[in-house]
């Protein structure tokens, strides 16, 4: 007991002070915002383990928290559906169900000015089937304003999106792999303001 007491002392005096109600303010706030958007058809090519090239057009929906400086982090999980219609396959669905870390630019909020420009990077960690992979990807897109005067940026959305690299499946009907070749995107949503909100007192 002797021994823990002067780690419990250290541990106390690093802890930050937003922890203590009757410390000073906390210099930051951090103020959450979530992205419900819908990824729409667009069409990619998917190369058939000995059956040539489809088109394909994936589809689906995501949800991703967004903060609200110029530059922040960002995060989110979605989920993709994609139909393939071949000779080897036959009719099949597969999914897959990505989780995207990485980093995002908005431009400044300006008074009066309700469109925002914005920038991001990701690494997409996915599962299909019994398939891990991982694939850069970048995009670029549009935030109009609904709540010029809210602390979150909350609004429509509309971004184009690039995925880099190919990503090679084992299943993707009939037993059959394949590889679903690097390609262009398009995605809409809402930025709602968060549920949670840590601010100055």
């Amino acid at each position: 007991m002797k021994r823990s007491f002067p780690i419990l002392i250290l541990l106390l005096a690093g802890t930050p002070p937003f922890l203590f109600a009757a410390e000073s303010k906390p210099i930051w706030k951090w103020v959450s915002a979530n992205e419900y958007y819908m990824i729409l058809p667009a069409a990619q090519d998917l190369n058939i383990s000995g059956d040539g090239t489809e088109s394909v057009k994936p589809w689906g929906f995501g949800l991703r928290a967004v903060g609200n400086e110029t530059f922040s982090r960002t995060g989110g999980l979605q989920l993709q559906s994609i139909k393939v219609d071949s000779n080897s396959t036959g009719k099949n669905t597969f999914y897959l169900l990505e989780l995207l870390l990485g980093m995002e630019y908005m431009t400044p909020k300006v008074q009066g000015k309700p469109l925002r420009y914005t920038a991001s990077a990701f690494a997409d960690l996915g599962l299909a089937d019994t398939t891990l992979y991982a694939a850069p990807v970048i995009s670029a897109g549009l935030l109009y304003t609904t709540d010029e005067y809210a602390d979150t940026p909350t609004g429509l959305t509309f971004d184009i999106f690039y995925r880099l690299t190919d990503i090679d499946l084992d299943n993707v009907g009939g037993g059959k792999a394949g590889t679903l070749k690097s390609a262009l995107g398009f995605k809409i949503g809402y930025i709602f303001e968060g549920f949670w909100t840590s601010k100055s007192n």
